[in-house]
């Protein structure tokens, strides 16, 4: 039984099937947006402290050698 016309629409107001089935998907959807696909914030700030220290080691050494080169 089909309650929609050609554009999608449909004709038995709140009590189609298909609109229903439609605002249970996007219900379900909207509940679950978050649901496993992001991390856990403390994971986050502590991938972001172990960037920064990788990156302050690799300026302390390049600058160490650069003064080892010159002879500074």
């Amino acid at each position: 039984m089909n309650c929609c016309n050609a554009n999608g629409n449909c004709t038995q107001g709140r009590d189609c099937p298909i609109r229903k089935q439609r605002a249970k998907e996007t219900n379900d959807a909207y509940i679950n947006q978050n649901n496993g696909l992001e991390p856990d914030l403390l994971d986050d700030i502590a991938a972001s402290i172990k960037g920064l220290i990788a990156v302050i080691v690799v300026v302390v050494t390049i600058t160490l050698l650069a003064f080892g080169i010159w002879g500074k």
